[in-house]
């Protein structure tokens, strides 16, 4: 996408969804705030293992945060991500590249939980969504 910054945006297209999603506004995560969001949605789109582009590259939606508002565990998190994603330890230094691998992997995570959003019954699609994200994990600590 290469924005040349090192705000994360949601695809345009996605916003509403990011806004109106069952699991990413339900009870359970009431109170976690959008970077959070988009973190889940970056590590799921990850765990998927590929990247969606922009459709456009000023199709960004909204605004949701910039590098410097992220813990220090969130930032590592998109460095490993940063790093698997191009094999090279030195993208760390990069926080505009970071961010775009970051927005394609979320805009991955957005296009996979809609459409379980989509195909899973209400109330099942907490379930559905942690039982993958748990499949991932054990998969990946074998």
């Amino acid at each position: 996408m290469s924005g040349k910054s090192n705000h994360f945006y949601i695809e345009k297209n996605y916003v509403d969804f990011f806004n109106r999603s069952e699991i990413l506004n339900s009870p359970r995560t009431e109170g976690i705030v959008k970077r959070e969001n988009f973190l889940l949605l970056a590590a799921y789109g990850f765990s998927i293992g590929y990247k969606t582009p922009f459709d456009n590259p000023k199709n960004q939606g909204n605004d949701t945060f910039v590098m410097n508002q992220l813990t220090d565990e969130e930032l590592a998190l998109l460095y490993a991500i940063a790093i698997s994603d191009t094999g090279e330890l030195d993208v760390v230094n990069d926080d505009i590249k970071v961010a775009d691998i970051a927005m394609e992997y979320a805009n991955t995570g957005i296009l996979e939980l809609k459409k379980l959003e989509e195909h899973s019954g209400k109330g099942n699609r907490i379930k559905t969504f942690q039982a993958e994200l748990l499949d991932f994990i054990e998969d990946f600590d074998n």
